[in-house]
């Protein structure tokens, strides 16, 4: 019987002991307890093995990661064998110098949320974008292209996401973000994309007068704030038009108070939960090389949260 359990939240202590004989697969974040992966994953796992019983010994765990740990431990999850890694906040940048071989898209944004095991180390891919367009699609009814997008956050998701709006060929692209130098990177990043695509791109702090959101733009929340009930709006409210549609990756509460915000100037909001399934459908065919059932994954996630 498999000693190691897919509901616990692991260590690096842990790490440095595990001893399995079938293929492991993890998320790694800090914090991670909070995470539905695991439950999300072994789903799809055990509804792969009916078809497919090479799998039967794949299962899907959570570890606790400091950022400051994180390009020291990596090779030790290559040296016990862990073949597919999931990385979360706030790890999406920091792994990017430990990774012998970056996926060409991954690479163009400047960061990653899948690396796949090869023999000398972990090659690095990024499906946030892909989850983000499907759930923008699927329970908005939007597309990037021909909108004007703006996204509220710099960091690893919202790399993602300002990547992959350009990708797809959005009217006009804004990128609002607290930290001017993080901001100032991701523009710098991003920037050649938008100039060969002939499309404006602007950076913004949230409380600059000049921030100016057109109606019926479309609005990507890709901060942690609203994760609590007491965070601020991650942009100032009287900022916010009518007639906006809000995505906001956070899937946990299901209803933040952006949303709610958004909602009550009769605009449409949906939270993250279906990015957050469909960037692990994406993971786990890199992993498997086999095609994923959302549907499977998307009732363990949301049963999970319930």
């Amino acid at each position: 019987m498999d000693s190691f359990h897919s509901e616990e939240t692991y260590t690096l202590d842990d790490l440095s002991h595990w001893q399995r004989a079938g293929t492991s697969l993890a998320v790694l974040g800090y914090p991670v307890r909070h995470s539905i992966s695991p439950a999300m994953h072994n789903a799809a796992l055990e509804e792969l093995v009916r078809d497919q019983p090479q799998y039967v010994d794949w299962k899907y765990f959570r570890f606790e990661v400091k950022p400051e740990q994180l390009l020291d431990t990596l090779p030790l999850f290559h040296k016990k064998g862990f073949f597919g890694l999931n990385l979360t906040v706030p790890h999406k940048e920091i792994a990017l110098p430990a990774l012998p071989r970056v996926d060409p898209a991954a690479k163009e944004i400047g960061a990653v949320n899948t690396l796949k095991r090869t023999e000398t180390g972990y090659t690095g891919f990024n499906t946030d974008g892909f989850g983000l367009e499907t759930g923008i699609r699927l329970e908005l009814g939007r597309e990037l292209a021909d909108s004007d997008v703006i996204i509220l956050g710099a960091g690893g998701a919202g790399r993602a996401a300002a990547a992959q709006a350009l990708r797809s060929a959005c009217r006009s692209l804004t990128i609002v973000n607290r930290n001017p130098e993080r901001l100032a990177n991701l523009i710098e990043a991003i920037n050649p994309i938008a100039q060969e695509r002939k499309i404006p791109l602007l950076g913004k702090a949230p409380n600059d007068p000049s921030l100016e959101i057109p109606q019926g733009s479309l609005l990507v929340n890709a901060t942690s704030l609203g994760l609590k009930p007491d965070d601020p709006l991650p942009i100032p409210a009287n900022a916010l038009p009518e007639s906006l549609a809000l995505y906001d990756m956070i899937y946990n509460p299901p209803c933040t108070k952006l949303m709610q915000k958004i909602q009550s100037l009769d605009g449409q909001t949906a939270n993250g939960l279906s990015m957050l399934v469909y960037q692990g459908v994406r993971a786990l065919e890199i992993w498997t090389d086999q095609t994923i059932n959302p549907a499977t994954m998307d009732r363990a996630a949301r049963s999970a949260i319930a």
